[in-house]
């Protein structure tokens, strides 16, 4: 059945053309992942802005209407949008809130996988079974942002995130698009980020692994203290 949700958007990233959107609902603190019904799942411009046009920010709370659960495998967040109806902002949180949003984990999934430039950013998929989530909202003391070529011959630059976790490196793509845009126009280089939060996704099969995402990044000192409703 039908029904309308509120939830702390927590993701706004890039997916197949369109966009992966994410959040954390008001009244029962549970990851929702609204999804369309095309075969990639991403949701187009057209499906995700407000009335007037606008995208959903990071900290916004969004009220949208949900057809039905929809879990895919881990994915087990996922919800089939409405697309005749638009979504709605119904204020921001801020970073006292996001606090309360925490997920404490010992690790992200399992670790000990790696590409040719990242670090524990990938996960086999024959061993998807032992995965139960697909999102994690954790708390970084610090970050390093790393800007270069993922291989040597790459014409585009690859945003990375690099943070220490649960006694792990790690150094994982940025699907933001915001954090994205920003460090790629500052070119190659390490850029340092203070106190933060960080969305991990965890993305669908491709190519025989699960890849671990940032797919949203919120540092403190760009935070209001406190939210509007």
């Amino acid at each position: 059945m039908a029904t309308i949700k509120k939830l702390v958007c927590l993701a706004n990233s890039r997916k197949h053309g369109g966009r992966c959107v994410a959040g954390i609902e008001i009244n029962s603190n549970s990851w929702i992942r609204p999804v369309s019904s095309r075969p990639g799942h991403e949701v187009s411009a057209a499906e995700r802005q407000y009335s007037n046009g606008i995208e959903p920010r990071l900290l916004d709370i969004v009220s949208m209407r949900l057809i039905e659960p929809k879990p895919i495998a881990f994915h087990q967040e996922n919800w089939l949008l409405d697309p005749s109806v638009r979504w709605q902002k119904e204020g921001r949180v801020g970073w006292g809130e996001l606090c309360l949003l925490e997920e404490p984990s010992t690790r992200l999934w399992r670790n000990g996988y790696h590409t040719y430039a990242g670090s524990n950013d990938r996960v086999p998929a024959g061993q998807e079974g032992t995965v139960m989530d697909s999102l994690k909202l954790i708390r970084v003391d610090g970050a390093t942002i790393n800007v270069d070529h993922s291989w040597p011959t790459d014409a585009r630059l690859t945003v990375r995130a690099e943070f220490q976790y649960g006694g792990s490196f790690y150094s994982l793509k940025v699907t933001d698009p915001v954090c994205e845009e920003k460090f790629r126009e500052q070119g190659i280089g390490r850029y340092s980020l203070g106190d933060s939060f960080l969305t991990i996704s965890l993305s669908e099969e491709f190519e025989g692994y699960l890849y671990k995402l940032v797919a949203a990044v919120v540092e403190r000192a760009k935070v209001e203290p406190n939210g509007r409703r």
